[in-house]
C-alpha cells in the first residue's frame, strides 16, 4: 500500500482504523498536534443523521419515523438499538450512509493533498476496510486493543457521555464490527493501545517520523 517517497506531486493520505474504543481518535489527535490534517468519517456520518441530511427520507423509510427526535434529527441511540442487533438492518444502514461518507471524505482528502504536496491527511474511519475505502489511502494504520479493553473502555465512555450502555449492548457493537485481528491483515502499521498514554505516544512518534520520511 505504501508509495514512493521521492518527487512527490501530492501529499499523503493515511487511513486510521481499528475496532471500537481501540484509540483511533486519540492517535488521530496526537498526529494532528504534530501537523497532520484530520478528516473524521464518524463526524461525516453523524452529520448525515441530521434533519437536513440528503438521506433522511431514505433512513426513515428503512427504519421508521420512530428513529427521529423532536428536532427531526435521527436518534443515534434508537437507530443503534435497531442495527446492532440485526445484521440485515445494519447492512441496510451501511448501504445508505457509506457511499456518501466515502465520497465526502475521499473528496476532502484528495483536494487537500493536491493543494499541498507536503501535507499529511488523516482519514479516521472505523469502517475503512469494511467499506472498501482502504484502496484510496497511501498507508493503513490499524490501532488495536484486546476485546476486554474495548468492552471496558466503551462502557466507561458511554457513562461519561451520559448515554450509558449495558455490557450486552456494548458487546453487540463490538461483535458487529470486523474483528481487529482481521483488520491487522490490511495494515501497513499496527499501533497497540493496551498500555499507558506514554506508550501510545512513543508509537505515534515513530509513525510520525516514518510519515515525515515519506514527505521528503
Amino acid at each position: 500500500m505504501e508509495t514512493a517517497t521521492t518527487d512527490r506531486t501530492r501529499g499523503i493520505i493515511v487511513g486510521i482504523t481499528g475496532g471500537i474504543a481501540c484509540g483511533k481518535t486519540t492517535v488521530s489527535e496526537l498526529l494532528t498536534e504534530k501537523g497532520a490534517i484530520p478528516i473524521n468519517a464518524d463526524e461525516i456520518g453523524h452529520q448525515l443523521l441530521k434533519a437536513d441530511s440528503p438521506v433522511i427520507d431514505e433512513l426513515t423509510e428503512a427504519f421508521g419515523q420512530d428513529i427521529l427526535e423532536a428536532s427531526g434529527d435521527v436518534s443515534r441511540k434508537k437507530l443503534g438499538a435497531i442495527v446492532f442487533n440485526d445484521k440485515t438492518a445494519r447492512e441496510r444502514l451501511n448501504s445508505i450512509l457509506h457511499p456518501l461518507i466515502i465520497e465526502y471524505s475521499r473528496g476532502q482528502a484528495r483536494q487537500l493533498v493536491a493543494e499541498d504536496p507536503m501535507c499529511i491527511v488523516l482519514l479516521d474511519a472505523p469502517l475503512l476496510i469494511e467499506a472498501g475505502a482502504y484502496d484510496t489511502v497511501d498507508l493503513i494504520v490499524v490501532v488495536t486493543a484486546s476485546p476486554e479493553t474495548q468492552l471496558r473502555r466503551t462502557l466507561e465512555r458511554s457513562v461519561a457521555q451520559g448515554r450509558p450502555l449495558t455490557e450486552t449492548e456494548v458487546q453487540a457493537r463490538i461483535d458487529a464490527q470486523m474483528p481487529v485481528s482481521e483488520k491487522v491483515k490490511y495494515a501497513d502499521v499496527v499501533i497497540e493501545n493496551e498500555g499507558t498514554l506514554e506508550d501510545l505516544c512513543m508509537q505515534v512518534d515513530a509513525l510520525w517520523e516514518r510519515l515525515q520520511r515519506h514527505s521528503e
